[in-house]
């Protein structure tokens, strides 16, 4: 948010890249359910689960009505995913030469993470947990910009 706050954020690819987000709330709950389970019957245990909204969002949607309800202008700009790639091999290179113990404003990691898509099923969670997010994307964005506006008075 600084940094789009500063205006340092560009759409890497084309900005149609859809992603998981999850609720703290619903994944606190899917903690819990988990820990229920464990102490009963115990049929999770062992087993690794996807917790989130349960539907994927397009990141740069979400990232700008974000901003927007938040009162920072949405990020228009945009930059090719080969040139964030390279950027990031190239800034990886220089704060690793010198000992830099910051992460880089950009990485190769976080150039993919910013253009590809990438969700996964929470179908396991579901029938083995009982899990289903009950705090929908719609409320958890409203109470984060509660939240959210709420810390910069």
């Amino acid at each position: 948010m600084e940094r789009g706050r500063r205006r340092q954020l560009k759409i890497i690819g084309n900005g149609s890249n859809l992603v998981d987000i999850s609720y703290v709330d619903n994944v606190a709950d899917a903690h819990v359910l988990a820990a229920v389970n464990l102490n009963s019957t115990a049929t999770a245990a062992g087993n690794a689960y996807f917790i989130s909204q349960g539907a994927p969002v397009n990141l740069w949607n979400w990232i700008n009505g974000l901003f927007i309800r938040l009162g920072i202008e949405p990020v228009q700009k945009k930059v090719g995913f080969g040139t964030a790639y390279a950027a990031g091999t190239l800034m990886e290179g220089i704060y690793m030469w010198l000992s830099l113990e910051k992460e880089p404003p950009m990485t190769r990691f976080l150039a993919e993470q910013l253009t590809r898509s990438h969700w996964f099923s929470i179908d396991r969670a579901r029938h083995d947990l009982g899990y289903t997010p009950r705090v929908s994307t719609s409320e958890g964005l409203e109470r984060a910009v509660e939240w959210l506006t709420a810390q910069h008075k």
